[in-house]
């Protein structure tokens, strides 16, 4: 899980902006990934129902990059924000490396879409618990008089994140949904019949 909590040690604004810096790299790497599975999908409303998800989390990544430089400069890099993201961080490593093989059957992309749908649920609760957090509100005060922003459209930022994690399972269950039927159609039986006479005989008598 995100280590959100890691922040309450202290309120040093540095400190806050290095982790939603960390979480504006983690949206970018899952913008990255959407794109790629998009990239594969052959299915025109499974691939439009991707790149939607791609398109919100590349808005988080740059929602989240204009807050946390406005908070304070930070030079946090992607391999230190591992153990400030957690599983979401390992979680996306290692969709992208199934994303990268050449092709994914259907039945793969759904079992994936599954998995992805745990993933947004993970984000969106931890970004939650970073909402709720006492020491988010303690620094409100402090942060307004220092860095002259309000902390409260900060809360409204994340609320509409939070929201679009749960727009994101909702898609990801039609995607499987929609994946699994047409993986079903891909692998039913075509009965031929060779003799265009035996397929007549077939037929129940006329009245």
């Amino acid at each position: 899980m995100i280590k959100v909590l890691y922040m309450t040690k202290n309120n040093d604004p540095k400190a806050l902006a290095d982790f939603i810096n960390c979480l504006s790299i983690l949206e970018n790497d899952t913008f990255l990934l959407y794109k790629a599975l998009s990239d594969k999908v052959e299915l025109p409303l499974v691939k439009s129902l991707m790149r939607s998800i791609a398109e919100d989390s590349l808005k988080h990544s740059t929602l989240l990059k204009g807050v946390f430089k406005s908070i304070a400069k930070t030079n946090e890099k992607p391999k230190d924000c591992e153990k400030k993201t957690g599983e979401a961080w390992r979680l996306v490593a290692k969709f992208k490396e199934v994303a990268a093989k050449e092709k994914l059957s259907k039945i793969e992309l759904s079992q994936l879409s599954e998995k992805l749908a745990f993933f947004e649920s993970i984000l969106g609760e931890e970004y939650y618990i970073f909402v709720q957090m006492k020491t988010l509100q303690l620094m409100m005060k402090e942060i307004n008089q220092i860095y002259n922003i309000e902390l409260t459209s900060l809360k409204s930022i994340f609320i509409h994140i939070i929201n679009d994690e749960e727009h994101h399972r909702e898609m990801l269950e039609t995607i499987k949904g929609i994946l699994e039927r047409h993986h079903k159609v891909d692998t039913n039986p075509i009965v031929k019949y060779q003799n265009p006479d035996a397929w007549i005989s077939s037929l129940p008598p006329s009245s």
